[in-house]
């Protein structure tokens, strides 16, 4: 499945421009990064896709999603691609998880909600997700709470892949994370992904974390795209001055972490 957006603004109710004529396509089974720094519009172009956005925000534009412009559907219609086609991380897992249900209650939540499985069927669909990322089983019956940082995130993309979405959409979700966890957590969305031939959108401002898991990139500044291509490239030859800085500052935190 792809996505494509073409020429998406948003605006707050009040007429104030917060994204501006945004053009970004994601192919089936492409990984694409979208780069900018914090504020220049990045998650509300995820929310956009989710259809998540606050009441006070309007759009302009079009998403489609295999030619039908989502955008133009009923709520009721948007959730239920959520959970099926479509599938979020974000950056806090902890706040992501009901943290009054256990870790199977949450991974089984988008099964519950889109499919006629018995409660049997839903337990070993979770059990076998949960030991696709990494986790033992013994962890099904505890609570987000109970679980450390780089462990809950995890249980965030088991969640988010239980159900084989087309497209993951993972919005800084290794930034609260310690560097040995954000590097396992990228390992697992790219290998995961590219097991079930779904596409993903990385959301980050940080070009050390894009480049390590997408094909293509877009620059993203103050709500507009200012550069776009393969991330191997952007990285060796920027062309705007804002991507300039954007490599820069990724070569420097390569740089602090060889000598670290």
């Amino acid at each position: 499945m792809s996505i494509e957006i073409q020429n998406l603004s948003i605006r707050l109710e009040g007429g104030r421009m917060l994204v501006t004529d945004v053009n970004l396509r994601v192919n089936a089974g492409e990984r694409v990064g979208l780069i900018g720094v914090s504020g220049s519009g990045k998650s509300l172009i995820t929310r956009a896709i989710l259809g998540t956005l606050p009441r006070t925000m309007r759009t302009e534009g079009h998403i489609l999603v295999e030619g039908v412009d989502i955008l133009q559907l009923s709520e009721l219609d948007r959730a239920a691609m959520r959970g099926t086609y479509l599938a979020a991380v974000f950056q806090n897992p902890l706040a992501a998880l009901n943290p009054v249900r256990t870790v199977e209650q949450n991974v089984a939540l988008p099964l519950k909600l889109h499919y006629a499985l018995s409660k049997a069927q839903r337990q070993k669909r979770v059990l076998q997700a949960l030991e696709r990322v990494g986790l033992s089983p013994d962890l099904a019956s505890r609570y987000p709470s109970e679980l450390s940082g780089g462990q809950a995130q995890r249980v965030a993309i088991a969640e988010a892949l239980i159900s084989s979405p087309h497209l993951l959409l993972a919005d800084e979700p290794t930034t609260a994370l310690d560097a040995l966890a954000q590097k396992h957590v990228m390992d697992l969305l790219v290998s995961l992904t590219g097991e079930q031939g779904a596409g993903l959108l990385l959301v980050s401002h940080d070009f050390t974390v894009i480049s390590k898991a997408t094909q293509r990139c877009y620059v993203l500044h103050d709500g507009s795209v200012v550069e776009s291509g393969v991330t191997s490239e952007l990285l060796a030859h920027p062309q705007e001055d804002y991507t300039k800085e954007l490599v820069a500052a990724a070569h420097q935190i390569a740089v602090k972490g060889e000598n670290a």
